[in-house]
């Protein structure tokens, strides 16, 4: 997400990391990429670790899992799906048997992409995080936020 920092990816370095599609560039060492969308650019297909995407390409090099929908519940009657790389990461985490999840710039108060400037509202993807959560949370997986540890204060002179 756009709250992504490299202080962040440094500090959850000893974890197994999945990293969505350019926030490999803050943790080129994760195990994994998702990246659903298929317009790769080089440095996306050059990534190490395992890299899985939504759309059959040969070319790619990556495990294909498939288009993936999140259905998702707005308002009673109004149902819509939504197409996230952030939330099939989770799903993934899960299916591998995560105990605990870690969600890391994951900040959906703050629209856009962490790798450019566009400002675009991703609709459904609280709602169907929330849902994730209710789901994993009852089947025993524990998620939580990340939050980076506050800064030290910094000592106030005193006036002699």
């Amino acid at each position: 997400g756009p709250n992504m920092s490299q202080e962040v990816a440094d500090a959850l370095r000893e974890h197994r990391r999945i990293v969505v599609n350019f926030t490999h560039r803050l943790a080129p060492d994760a195990d994994m990429l998702v990246a659903l969308d298929g317009n790769w650019p080089q440095e996306l297909r050059d990534f190490a670790g395992l890299r899985v995407t939504g759309v059959l390409d040969d070319d790619l090099d990556a495990l294909y899992i498939g288009p993936r929908w999140e259905r998702v519940q707005m308002a009673p009657g109004h149902e819509i799906e939504v197409h996230n790389s952030g939330l099939t990461a989770i799903r993934i985490a899960a299916q591998m048997g995560a105990a605990k999840i870690i969600l890391a710039g994951f900040d959906l108060g703050t629209p856009g992409h962490w790798y450019d400037d566009v400002q675009e509202e991703y609709i459904g993807v609280a709602q169907g995080l929330a849902a994730i959560e209710a789901e994993l949370t009852a089947r025993g997986v524990k998620v939580d936020r990340y939050t980076a540890p506050a800064a030290p204060e910094k000592a106030k002179a005193k006036r002699v």
